[in-house]
């Protein structure tokens, strides 16, 4: 799991009240779930390759929300690597093959017995 340090200033216990530092710490716990998803619902396949991507990337929007929740973009960054050099976000080959598949895995399941869905 990763664990992130907050930046140390005078007024981090009044910053971390606020609804805004409340909203990007959400939205960083989020990418965080989203990038450990283990399963093969196609939405959240997309989702999950989504957060891998933004949160290995180290880009502008990335360090702005990493600084409204008041945690160093560097420090998760380097903690964002490390994670997955130890794969813990790692997309499986099951999760691959549905991410390029354009089907969902209902219509994948009634394909293989021989049913073509029809609108």
């Amino acid at each position: 799991m990763l664990r992130l340090k907050t930046l140390p200033t005078e007024q981090s216990t009044d910053l971390e009240k606020t609804p805004e530092h409340r909203l990007w710490t959400a939205v960083i716990a989020q990418a965080i779930t989203d990038a450990t998803y283990k399963g093969i619902r196609k939405g959240y396949v997309e989702c999950k390759h989504k957060a891998i991507a933004w949160l290995s990337n180290k880009s502008k929007d990335f360090k702005i929300v990493f600084r409204m929740a008041s945690i160093d973009p560097d420090y998760a960054y380097a903690k964002v690597e490390l994670a997955l050099k130890n794969e813990e976000y790692i997309m499986t080959e099951q999760q691959l093959k549905l991410l390029n598949n354009k089907r969902t895995p209902a219509q994948m399941k009634y394909e293989q017995k021989n049913f073509k869905l029809k609108f």
